[in-house]
């Protein structure tokens, strides 16, 4: 009974594989959409679906009788982990982070990472190669409860290839004039191999190579290479942690669906506040506050006033870019970030009155 009931367990419904996987081998049940890519405890999955994806009470139902069979119990604090320096987990993004040289402590915040090597190592004014290494790193949960372990995509590539060799031995084996004393030139494939080896592990170094480089620029961004305006918000730190490619980047920064009422509306609001910003601009004729509209900081203005680019096409283009990215912070944004729908202009309940 015990042996039917995990056998069930590992196999995931047709109907139910566009939702969840099962990571057999470290007995972990995930979330496939694009948006999450992370594990979920069996206990949580349908709430996660009713609150996160506003999945039907007809397939919670599924997904509550599937899970019901699954014997694993874990949260983020006990859910197993892979060994580091194994191949990626499949369906979890992989993301450039910083390991300890001392320790096993690692993170994908640079911050993070000299404040630790400031706290526990006592190391205050080392240079960052001393402090740690540059890795990739795979999380099970994230949101703040992230449990990271490195990974080596190399390794991918290597099971990949004995998997491709396996399968044409196999192929070999079945055929008719497989057998002890057949001529199949084994020594040149052999040969063949180690040459295809050669190039897999030249290609898997060019791109480790270009990961560092990759992640060094995006930590140590020349001071001439950002305006005043990137120097004070330090955006280039925060965006060099995206865990999402340009396609995936893309997808989510489309315009809203037609299903997608409550994003067309943020939308509305954007063009709204963007006409009002246009129309105080238009008239405001004191210099000098144009000259602190300008200013990044707030203890000294600009030389230049705040004014439009020369060219009238440049506001709709700007309007745009900040458009894809109201519609990507939305869909990747915890979804109970978005649930108040209180207007500016309409004060929550037991909100003070202005």
């Amino acid at each position: 009974m015990a042996e039917q009931q995990q056998t069930h367990a590992v196999e995931v419904p047709a109907a139910l594989r566009q939702l969840v996987a099962l990571n057999v081998e470290y007995s972990v049940l995930l979330c496939v959409s694009p948006k999450c890519c992370k594990a979920v405890s069996p206990a949580g999955v349908v709430e996660h679906l009713r609150k996160i994806h506003k999945e039907k009470p007809s397939v919670r139902k599924q997904v509550q009788e599937f899970v019901a069979g699954i014997p694993w119990e874990y949260n983020y604090l006990t859910v197993k982990l892979p060994a580091d320096g194994l191949a990626p987990q499949p369906i979890v993004p992989v993301a450039g982070g910083f390991r300890c040289r001392e320790c096993p402590f690692k993170t994908r915040d640079h911050g993070n990472a000299r404040k630790h090597a400031n706290k526990v190592h006592n190391k205050k004014r080392a240079a960052d190669d001393e402090l740690f290494e540059l890795v990739q790193l795979q999380s099970w949960f994230q949101d703040g409860k992230e449990r990271y372990w490195t990974v080596d995509e190399s390794q991918q590539a290597q099971q990949e290839r004995q998997a491709r060799r396996a399968a044409i031995q196999d192929a070999g084996e079945e055929s008719d004039g497989a057998g002890p004393n057949a001529d199949d030139g084994s020594g040149g494939e052999q040969s063949q191999d180690e040459v295809d080896d050669q190039i897999v592990q030249e290609i898997e170094n060019w791109k480790a190579e270009a990961r560092e480089r990759r992640l060094r620029a995006l930590k140590d961004v020349p001071a001439v290479e950002m305006d005043s305006w990137l120097q004070h918000t330090k955006w280039n730190e925060v965006l060099s942690q995206s865990q999402h490619g340009l396609v995936k980047t893309f997808q989510f920064a489309r315009k809203p669906d037609p299903d997608e009422p409550e994003l067309d509306r943020v939308l509305r609001a954007w063009s709204r506040i963007l006409e009002r910003g246009l129309n105080t601009l238009a008239a405001a004729d004191q210099k000098d506050a144009l000259k602190w509209w300008a200013s990044p900081k707030n203890e000294a203005t600009s030389q230049r006033p705040f004014e439009l680019p020369q060219d009238s096409k440049s506001v709709d283009k700007y309007s745009g870019i900040w458009e894809s990215f109201i519609c990507y912070m939305m869909r990747t944004a915890p979804l109970e970030d978005w649930e108040d729908e209180t207007g500016t202009s309409i004060p929550a309940p037991n909100s003070p009155q202005r």
